[in-house]
């Protein structure tokens, strides 16, 4: 079971990575084993999807063994026990982040090109000019997702909005900005292979 990370950052806070380098039948029959119905998974066709969704609930399961996860009228997921969740996955890599005490927000991605497009659209010029390697944009790409997966409740203005100033290679200021207040959140960035993982504390 290739778990990369489940570890304790806090004490309010818990972070778990999975690798997806198993067949899906192994995923299948461990979240079997757990006690959970696979028959309408099966249904699923995209394979990569269902792996991606069966690993963050495996490692949901790791830290806490009877939740499922629910999402509210905003698509945010939710567990009933009270414990905020914020999850992410990009390829064969699933990620989740379990906080007792505050919101949360995590995400990851490979380093790529990929944001190199549109970094207009979610970068202001302050964080452009900071901007020097594609894995720096990777960086904050991320650290703006999972902003904005922390705040969760409605669409936000990525380059006006969702604020990054960075502290140091492996931590960022990040704010929110929504009416007239702004919410201050730092974030750990780390890297894994050829990805970054991206976190609110």
């Amino acid at each position: 079971m290739p778990i990369l990370q489940k570890k304790n950052y806090s004490a309010h806070q818990q972070i778990g990575v999975w690798h997806i380098s198993e067949p899906i039948d192994d995923l299948i029959n461990l979240f079997k084993i757990k006690g959970f119905d696979v028959n309408n998974l099966l249904e699923t066709k995209n394979e990569l999807r269902l792996k991606q969704w069966l690993a963050v609930r495996l490692l949901l399961l790791e830290f806490y063994p009877n939740e499922t996860i629910h999402y509210d009228k905003f698509g945010k997921p939710f567990l009933v026990n009270g414990v905020e969740i914020s999850v992410s996955h990009a390829n064969e890599y699933a990620a989740i982040t379990l906080n007792t005490e505050k919101k949360c927000g995590i995400d990851i991605e490979k380093i790529s090109t990929k944001v190199e497009k549109i970094k207009h659209k979610f970068l202001n010029e302050k964080e452009l000019a900071l901007v020097n390697s594609f894995e720096k944009l990777t960086a904050f790409w991320c650290a703006k997702e999972a902003l904005y997966k922390l705040y969760g409740e409605k669409e936000l203005i990525f380059n006006e909005q969702l604020l990054l100033e960075p502290l140091n290679e492996s931590l960022i200021k990040g704010t929110i900005k929504h009416g007239d207040k702004a919410e201050e959140h730092n974030l750990v960035v780390e890297k894994i292979d050829d990805y970054l993982l991206v976190y609110t504390i």
